[in-house]
């Protein structure tokens, strides 16, 4: 979450003003009616399908320095359809970095079909913990959540999402873990501004986070047992494995192969 300054303000909301001017109601999927006053959408119908307050939409077109976020500057770009050139011109404007920002190994063609064609939950995560690429068992495994969120990042489901304490079997001892690994990881965190964010927005959303990661408790991430509280499938445990996907620092691909497997697996 960062706060503009006035003339950055300016300089977006004109953007957004003059964006919203060129799409119509049926461009957006609305119905246009008859009473409009120009062709474009009204400031209310972006906040509707931006997931926003149409108070706090006006303000931030209106130039007014308020504090807004990527996640949401990316849900209003979406909204208003901007081409990609547009959206990094809007990105660059507010001085963020775009949470949607695409990583080329990551979303390659070949680590996508790898990833679709494992049977056990398979899912690749950039340096932010956002998730890149995952094939159906991780979604089915995350049920609620990764078919839902646009834009999924695992340490927000964690930290914020309710069904995570639910799903996650001794959801304080993995929560910890997971901050302490993160900590190991906070080398990049000058450098990376989408890991900066999150972790920012994390210590401001959670209570946990912001106790544990002032701990500065450091682990390295290793693989070992896993257990999830599945709505459908009950008690599920698995083995887990990470690969770190070089070059590309902080990519790693995350396999949970399960437990039963394993245990039937002929000696050698």
């Amino acid at each position: 979450m960062t706060t503009p300054s006035l003339s950055t303000a300016k300089k977006v909301g004109d953007f957004l003003r003059w964006k919203r001017e060129q799409l119509s109601p049926e461009q957006a999927g609305l119905v246009a009616g008859s009473r409009r006053r120009t062709p474009g959408l009204r400031r209310e119908e972006v906040a509707q399908l931006s997931y926003v307050s149409t108070t706090w939409y006006t303000w931030l077109e209106q130039g007014r320095g308020i504090s807004v976020s990527a996640r949401t500057l990316g849900g209003i770009a979406t909204a208003l359809q901007l081409a990609k050139a547009e959206r990094e011109y809007l990105f660059n404007l507010a001085e963020l970095t775009d949470p949607h920002g695409q990583l080329p190994m990551a979303n390659a063609p070949n680590i996508v079909g790898v990833v679709e064609s494992v049977k056990a939950p398979c899912y690749v995560m950039d340096i932010a913990w956002r998730l890149v690429a995952w094939n159906r068992a991780a979604e089915d495994l995350f049920s609620g959540w990764l078919s839902v969120d646009p834009a999924p990042n695992m340490l927000e489901f964690i930290f914020t999402h309710p069904l995570a304490r639910q799903l996650v079997v001794d959801w304080p001892g993995r929560a910890q873990r997971i901050v302490a690994e993160l900590r190991a990881e906070s080398i990049h965190l000058d450098s990376h501004a989408p890991l900066k964010a999150t972790v920012d927005a994390l210590q401001e959303k959670s209570e946990e986070f912001a106790t544990w990661w002032a701990n500065y408790h450091v682990v390295l991430r290793e693989g070992g047992k896993r257990e999830f509280n599945h709505p459908q499938q009950g008690r599920c445990q698995f083995q887990q494995t990470t690969w770190q996907l070089s070059p590309e620092s902080g990519t790693k691909m995350i396999i949970l192969i399960a437990q039963e497997e394993i245990d039937d697996a002929p000696a050698e």
